[in-house]
């Protein structure tokens, strides 16, 4: 029998929904990822507040992952398992979201060059990442995030 090979998307999809037992809940997940941007996408349904729009919470919730799924996925493509975590956000939201959450961000190549290379030579590294989700058409949430990765003893393939 052939072997499966599953993409680095697909790894990260299963980690998240097997180890944070919350975004399985909430529906989180990654759905797009390439050319360092990153989607991860939410029903609405089991999100909703008491005004029938997205909680504040599970767009934090959203937002935040999709920064993650960006920096994990960067550095498992640079041939790296790492540990990322979130040190600090700042989040605004300007609008209600009415339909299915679905956030994006993305790095510039040289920005992740350079966090490349702190991670690589100093076994950590911190990446700013934007991200922002729209609700018809406009930006209704926007959130600035700050992670940090750890280079893990068995990182580098």
């Amino acid at each position: 029998m052939g072997s499966y090979l599953m993409s680095n998307i697909d790894i990260v999809r299963t980690m998240l929904q097997e180890q944070v037992p919350l975004l399985k809940h909430l529906g989180i997940s990654v759905s797009d990822y390439g050319d360092l941007r990153a989607v991860v996408e939410a029903p609405l349904a089991p999100n909703i507040n008491t005004h029938g729009t997205a909680f504040a919470g599970s767009l934090y919730c959203v937002g935040a992952m999709t920064g993650w799924s960006l920096v994990h996925l960067s550095l498992m493509d640079a041939g790296h398992q790492p540990s990322v975590v979130l040190a600090s956000a700042e989040i605004t939201y300007k609008r209600p979201v009415t339909h299915g959450i679905k956030a994006t961000t993305s790095i510039d190549r040289p920005t992740f060059e350079a966090f490349l290379e702190d991670f690589e030579s100093k076994g950590k590294a911190r990446l700013t990442a934007d991200v922002s989700i729209h609700c018809e058409g406009k930006e209704a949430v926007k959130m600035t995030a700050q992670y940090v990765a750890f280079n893990s003893p068995a990182s580098k393939a």
